[in-house]
């Protein structure tokens, strides 16, 4: 079997279509906020690619990754992730078999998931915390600050006190066996991430996600000393060098690759064993469309050390338009796709239909002061 075709298709995401000379077909997504940047580089690899045995997945990892001088980063990571995401489609098929099979088999019979939940005060996301928690969802991931977005807006001790305010009414809500997941998305200087941390100890969370920005993972030992609450990382990691401070160091409790960032599905069982020799569990990070929900799916179902996987789909009736179907769910866990390969299908039709959007302009969030903060 040789790749005779590889085209990027973009709809409501960023998909790579490999085609075959045994007519046997298969699609990745890479989708992340640079869409035009990851569909550039999905072209420079091409050539690398291009005539090869799709069954030769480590070795086509390898030199979409090696191959280039200057490499890694979060457009080469989504690139070699929609690749080789359509690479293990193509495996399955081919075999008749699902992916999760290929990766060594169920090491689970399904997958716990969290579910998202927003609000602008208090009382709303206790509210839809406890509507959540009511379907049967286990763990509710939150994080605040949706106000103060709305007008570019970022001020540390504000955030803090509403983190906290959120948390205690949460809590309240939802009683002491739904796990909570507190998420900071970076934006907290260390000394403002202790603060958080200290004043929602006292409701347990699971964990809390990304207090500080990512850049450097010794800035994570000062919050750490002072705080026994764990601590999750990882979602903008593109390959399995950008974990390996967290890991060795000992600076996390969770990590969290992307399965559509961190370089697909053959990167992320290598991130997962890695960080289950030093007894690091992992939680998928999983936010985009159905393809990459069904490849994180599929790796945790397969993979030993997964606590969670993130289900931002599990509370409501998502549309099934271009990639179907979405995982099943019930009572809050994920269970194996149906089908050979990822186990899903592609309209082609309905994405070439689809109209073609700007990209995405994040939030320009300042500070009272007007200096830049993270998003």
């Amino acid at each position: 079997m040789k790749i005779t075709n590889v085209t990027c298709i973009r709809a409501n995401g960023v998909f790579v279509k490999i085609e075959t000379d045994e007519g046997i077909t298969g699609y990745g997504e890479g989708s992340n906020f640079t869409p035009l940047a990851v569909i550039g580089m999905v072209e420079e690899l091409k050539p690398y690619i291009l005539g090869e045995d799709p069954h030769r997945i480590e070795y086509l990892w390898q030199a979409c990754f090696r191959r280039l001088f200057a490499r890694g980063g979060p457009v080469t990571g989504s690139a070699i992730s929609a690749i080789d995401m359509a690479l293990w489609d193509i495996k399955g098929k081919a075999l008749n078999v699902p992916v999760y099979q290929l990766l060594g088999g169920l090491a689970r019979e399904k997958v716990r998931l969290y579910g998202h939940i927003v609000g602008n005060s208090a009382e709303e996301i206790a509210a839809n915390a406890k509507r959540l928690a009511a379907k049967g969802v286990t763990a509710i991931r939150y994080r605040g600050f949706h106000d103060t977005d709305d007008i570019d807006l970022h001020d540390h001790k504000r955030a803090v006190r509403q983190q906290i305010e959120y948390t205690e009414a949460i809590r309240a809500a939802v009683g002491d066996d739904v796990d909570l997941i507190l998420e900071c998305h970076g934006r907290y200087d260390p000394d403002f991430a202790v603060m958080l941390a200290e004043g929602v100890a006292k409701f347990k969370p699971l964990y809390i996600e990304d207090p500080i920005r990512h850049e450097n993972p010794q800035a994570l030992v000062r919050y750490r000393q002072h705080t026994n609450i764990p601590l999750a990382t990882g979602e903008r990691g593109h390959n399995k060098y950008d974990f390996r401070e967290f890991v060795v160091d000992g600076h996390v409790d969770y990590l969290r690759p992307d399965v559509c960032w961190c370089g697909g599905i053959t990167e992320i069982k290598k991130i997962a064993a890695f960080a289950e020799v030093y007894n690091i569990n992992v939680v998928p990070h999983n936010n985009w469309g159905p393809l990459g929900t069904s490849a994180s799916v599929h790796i945790s179902l397969a993979i030993p050390n997964i606590t969670l996987m993130e289900g931002f789909w599990v509370d409501s009736a998502k549309p099934t338009d271009v990639v179907t179907p979405w995982p099943k769910i019930v009572d809050g866990y994920a269970y194996p796709p149906v089908g050979p390969g990822l186990g899903v299908e592609f309209n082609e039709e309905i994405a070439a239909s689809i109209p073609q959007k700007p990209t995405r302009v994040l939030p320009k969030l300042n500070g009272f002061d007007g200096s830049v903060r993270d998003w």
